[in-house]
């Protein structure tokens, strides 16, 4: 069992509903940090391509993270789902380089104001955690369960794989846009259906 995420360009409208009921669920305040976010990019020129991208961590098969994580505080789990220890996090923000997809995040003051005991600094690194808890009672993560338009899905990846035909899985180098030309392979747990309709605007209005 390898758990993964499915999410279909040409479904997203843009609502944020993932977004929204994951800060809400993980009692996320206001501020940086968005385990789940929805960005909308366009190309440049005449050629306009818009695209909906909703990111979170991907759960790499092979995590740059947890590679690069000298106290051991992301661990994997054998079912795929990778998640932080933020007790043992001491902010070398090593994993925050290592990402290929911006996926780790750090709070500041405002957005968490207080250090809990278990600590050791006052903003470890957070990240989305596939709402394991959910999972382990045999639910879909928040964000996929809120999505009105039925873009993200969530399960096994093969399973996902027969399911999606027409899905890839993610891959950083086809979202130079989003993933500023990072090439790292990682394996992430991440089918996506890609839109690629383009618009054709008039002396570029």
């Amino acid at each position: 069992m390898r758990y993964a995420f499915y999410f279909d360009q040409t479904r997203c409208m843009s609502c944020n509903s993932c977004s929204v009921s994951c800060k809400d669920y993980n009692q996320i305040n206001p501020g940086p940090v968005r385990w789940r976010k929805v960005d909308t990019y366009k190309t440049d020129g005449s050629l306009i391509a818009m695209f909906n991208l909703a990111m979170s961590c991907n759960h790499c098969e092979e995590p740059a993270c947890l590679a690069a994580c000298s106290q051991n505080a992301i661990i994997k789990k054998d079912n795929g789902i990778v998640y932080v220890d933020r007790s043992k996090c001491i902010g070398l923000h090593l994993c925050i380089a290592a990402c290929p997809f911006a996926a780790t995040h750090i709070a500041d003051d405002k957005q968490e104001p207080e250090q809990k005991v278990s600590w050791t600094i006052t903003h470890p690194m957070q990240k989305c955690d596939m709402c394991m808890s959910r999972v382990e009672k045999g639910e879909k993560p928040v964000c996929v369960a809120s999505c009105v338009g039925h873009a993200l899905d969530f399960g096994d990846f093969e399973t996902l794989k027969s399911k999606y035909s027409d899905a890839v899985q993610l891959n950083p180098s086809d979202f130079p846009y989003a993933y500023a030309n990072n090439t790292t392979e990682t394996g992430p747990s991440m089918l996506i259906k890609k839109r690629t309709r383009t618009v054709t605007l008039n002396n570029g209005k």
